[in-house]
């Protein structure tokens, strides 16, 4: 097995009948005690899927979670700063509350975001009054997997879990898009027969 392999071919048909899509664009995302809401707003996410990896699973305590990435945010995900002016996601609640974890001996990938070769920044972000796990503020490195270039590039995203609303009110692009880090699946993920393309780690990124 190798990264980026595909493990289970993609059906588009069966994928839009499992994933269907609405009219929505805009989305409200809120922590169980309600003291942090976090409104998202893009007509093309730059990513959307379902990750399957030990460490986002450990830290959602869950089989498996759903993510949905933009390229920018109202907090820099380098030193945790407020930043003003209009963004894809947009902390309007609570920004004081979000707190980062450490990843620790625990995180079966890197026991730092300074360790990854490929992302840095402040990392996963949870409410510090209920400690819902509400976003990932991250940067992709320059020359790094995702970004050949001089500059690093936002990476930012939000859990559709966290929304007020269901999936199938949001645009087609909001949809899922594919599974990865199915390697380290603890469910039998071939079983998963939802259409979207299964690979072992993180697809390989576009040739265009």
């Amino acid at each position: 097995m190798t990264d980026g392999e595909l493990l289970v071919e993609g059906d588009p048909e069966l994928a839009a009948k499992c994933y269907p899509s609405g009219s929505k664009n805009e989305a409200t995302a809120m922590c169980l005690c309600g003291s942090v809401e976090i409104k998202l707003k893009t007509d093309e996410p730059s990513v959307s899927g379902f990750c399957h990896c030990w460490a986002c699973r450990r830290t959602h305590s869950a089989p498996l979670y759903q993510v949905l990435y933009t390229d920018n945010a109202n907090i820099d995900p380098e030193t945790g700063d407020k930043r003003e002016g209009e963004f894809e996601i947009t902390i309007t609640k609570g920004f004081d509350l979000l707190k980062p974890g450490d990843p620790g001996p625990g995180n079966p990938n890197y026991e730092s975001w300074d360790d990854n070769p490929n992302f840095g920044g402040i990392g996963r972000l949870f409410c510090s009054k209920c400690g819902v796990v509400m976003m990932n503020a991250l940067y992709q490195r320059p020359h790094s997997i995702f970004n050949d270039t001089d500059e690093p590039v936002d990476f930012v995203s939000v859990f559709p879990a966290t929304f007020t609303e269901k999936m199938n009110e949001f645009i087609e692009s909001w949809q899922p898009q594919f599974h990865v880090h199915c390697e380290s699946s603890i469910l039998p993920f071939e079983a998963i027969n939802d259409g979207l393309e299964k690979f072992a780690t993180w697809p390989p990124p576009d040739e265009d």
